[in-house]
């Protein structure tokens, strides 16, 4: 795309909130709970959110590496 450093910077956050997003809506239909609740207000909320930010980070990361995503 654009060697720009910044543009990089905002589709690579964009990504990962989508990955979020998409994780989070899918996880919180089989789990029936909320797993992207805010982390601050409880440790299971904290540990949710980590894992599906974990799970966001290592998604794209596959993608990237499948060559599905540009990067």
């Amino acid at each position: 795309m654009s060697d720009n450093k910044l543009v990089k910077t905002v589709m690579e956050a964009a990504t990962i909130t989508g990955l979020a997003a998409a994780i989070g809506l899918a996880s919180k239909r089989v789990l029936k709970e909320n797993v992207t609740a805010d982390p601050s207000t409880s440790i299971m909320n904290y540990v949710k959110f980590t894992a599906v930010m974990s799970g966001c980070i290592a998604l794209r990361d596959y993608l990237e590496k499948q060559k599905m995503i540009p990067y």
